[in-house]
């Protein structure tokens, strides 16, 4: 039945992948039954996280929020704490107020820094933490997690993040620090 729940899941991963988000849905949910009746938490807290991606695509914001709760409540009684770090960015990435945003994605780097994941870092500092930092008026930090993206990124087959991140030091205006 594991074996089932895993392959349900990736069913639903290419289906999501291809924008077949009712059918990405049933295959999630399928999944989800199947992690639930065997126990298995962890493939509980990512078919719940999966879910919650589909929903958030399609706007439907207030049911994503309620199943990325259930999977970061799953992810810590697990202690994933990469599942625990995904859920809080996106957290960040949908909060409507700037300082909560910034919270939650400081928090989801402070793990990704804890458990060494690269990518992560990277993807975080520079595609939604420096843009929060920015928001609320944190010029220099800003520029800092850019710094630092680029820094984690060279020497590593993460070397676009170092480009993405002095592509968005130069679009910036040096005045205002604002995205042109």
């Amino acid at each position: 039945r594991l074996g089932e729940a895993n392959a349900l899941k990736a069913v639903g991963n290419v289906l999501q992948s291809l924008k077949r988000n009712p059918e990405a849905l049933q295959h999630y949910d399928q999944a989800l039954d199947l992690y639930r009746a065997v126990g298995f938490r962890l493939g509980e807290a990512n078919a719940l996280k999966a879910v919650g991606n589909v929903l958030q695509s399609l706007k439907r914001n207030p049911e994503a929020l309620q199943h990325y709760d259930q999977a970061l409540e799953l992810y810590q009684a697990t202690g994933a704490r990469l599942g625990e770090a995904s859920v809080l960015q996106e957290f960040g990435k949908m909060a409507k107020d700037s300082r909560k945003s910034l919270a939650f994605l400081q928090q989801a780097q402070s793990l990704y820094e804890a458990i060494g994941d690269r990518y992560s870092q990277c993807r975080n500092l520079v595609n939604f933490l420096a843009d929060a930092q920015l928001a609320v008026g944190q010029r220099a930090e800003a520029i800092r997690s850019l710094h630092r993206a680029a820094d984690l990124a060279l020497g590593s087959e993460y070397v676009f993040f170092a480009e993405r991140a002095q592509n968005k030091l130069k679009n910036w205006d040096a005045d205002t620090l604002k995205p042109t």
